[in-house]
């Protein structure tokens, strides 16, 4: 098959490559002109994408900002795996998505828009009987959202004093954020694959897909800047599962993306609470940075070609996940996690990347380490793997097994094993999290 990735920023350079590791055609149309060198090298890029329509390829977008594209592709029978313009909306204003909630049926807590700093510090002031947590929205820097930690809010009015100083317009955008209440327990998402009419199914003909499982923290224990995901767990499922069930397979759900006309992948984050509650924070109509390297590469055991074909084109096509444990690490550098247009010598631009076999540097990955490594920010030129730009997100590396502590070492071991990237940094603790929550869900059932 043949396929068009229609990237706003690169960010699946990685699906990219193993699309064309299963023996498919592959085009990569890079819109964001800072990002074009990525994937340099290794795949094929091109300028002209409008020449392909009408050629039969699969087009494959990501990112919430092309909507308008996608309809207008699919109403001219070209066939299109990503989003849609409703799917953008819904992701784009959150409180969009907390009416759509409400509507399913989530418990939903309080949640409120904001266009002026005065309006949300009077609204903080007025309602200290809970904790609050400010997220950005559109393309503002991740690191502008602050939850709460006092009862009587004034740590989140300081963050709004502070935040009103600095916001600067021409790049964040107008002043535009959400506050929502604090809910504690359990941060947990379910994604799976929608064809425009239904679910995709296993061959038991169960809906299928991952419970997955964020750190969005830039260092262990949850520690320093928010950033956008520093990994990810994931448990592959079907519908017999109560939590995945209950969270994506909803009537209201599957109404909504039937009418707005979604060919894709489609997530829902949530927080289960500790009597049972499952309340919806946001839903994610696009591919998800870093999920896609698991979700599509090491936790599928059928085809994503054949997957995103069948998608796209609106047919029904049994998909085969990994029903198990799996995990998918961040390998950063400089300057992570900063989001600031910064010095060249700030930044890992044009650092090497080096394969490594018994510790020392080989001539090329070998295909199992390439089927482990999920290059996100690389090019490549005669002298080897490179960073491509100053954005210190580089590449993923994944694997899956038996528990998560298993899998969690075994990364660790394989990161060091097989590359070196001078200043690289990643996470020790993915999954940390999930454990100590299943040993006192077990710990209480006991």
């Amino acid at each position: 098959m043949k396929f068009l990735l229609y990237t706003e920023f690169g960010e699946i350079a990685d699906l990219g490559i193993h699309l064309q590791d299963e023996g498919h055609e592959v085009l990569f149309y890079v819109e964001n002109k800072d990002s074009r060198k990525i994937a340099d090298g290794i795949l094929t890029h091109i300028e002209d994408w409008y020449k392909h329509i009408g050629t039969g390829v699969v087009w494959v977008f990501d990112s919430c900002s092309f909507g308008d594209l996608q309809d207008w592709l699919r109403s001219k029978g070209e066939a299109v795996f990503g989003g849609c313009k409703e799917g953008d909306h819904l992701e784009n204003d959150r409180q969009a998505g907390q009416d759509w909630f409400k509507e399913a049926g989530f418990d939903q807590v309080e949640s409120r828009n904001f266009k002026d700093f005065e309006s949300a510090s009077k609204f903080v002031e007025a309602n200290t009987d809970r904790r609050w947590i400010l997220k950005q929205v559109g393309d503002a820097p991740k690191s502008l959202s602050h939850m709460g930690k006092f009862d009587d809010g004034s740590d989140m009015l300081y963050h709004l004093d502070e935040l009103k100083k600095r916001w600067n317009e021409a790049e964040f955008g107008p002043i535009d954020f959400d506050l929502m209440e604090v809910v504690e327990g359990l941060e947990v998402a379910a994604s799976a694959f929608f064809n425009g009419t239904d679910w995709m199914k296993d061959a038991d003909g169960k809906v299928a897909g991952y419970l997955n499982f964020e750190e969005k923290k830039e260092t262990d224990g949850g520690l320093g800047e928010t950033t956008g995901e520093l990994g990810t767990t994931f448990w592959g499922c079907n519908e017999d599962n109560d939590l995945f069930r209950e969270m994506i397979c909803r009537p209201e759900i599957k109404d909504r993306l039937q009418k707005i006309g979604f060919h894709g992948v489609f997530d829902i984050n949530c927080i289960v609470t500790d009597d049972g509650k499952i309340v919806a924070l946001e839903p994610t109509c696009r591919f998800g940075v870093p999920a896609t390297a698991y979700e599509f590469c090491e936790g599928m055991e059928s085809g994503a070609g054949e997957l995103i074909n069948a998608v796209a084109t609106g047919r029904d096509k049994s998909v085969a996940l990994y029903q198990g444990w799996g995990m998918v690490s961040v390998v950063a550098a400089k300057p992570f996690p900063l989001e600031a247009d910064v010095e060249d010598e700030a930044t890992s631009i044009g650092e090497r990347l080096w394969p490594l076999k018994d510790g020392e540097p080989i001539k090329d990955f070998t295909p199992e380490q390439m089927r482990r490594i999920h290059f996100y920010n690389i090019k490549r030129d005669e002298e080897g793997y490179k960073v491509a730009t100053k954005s210190g997100y580089i590449l993923t590396v994944t694997g899956k097994g038996s528990g998560i502590k298993e899998v969690r070492e075994e990364i660790l071991e394989f990161i060091k094993d097989n590359m070196l990237l001078v200043g690289a940094k990643y996470r020790q603790d993915i999954g940390l999290r999930v454990e100590e929550y299943e040993k006192e869900a077990k710990d209480d059932r006991n």
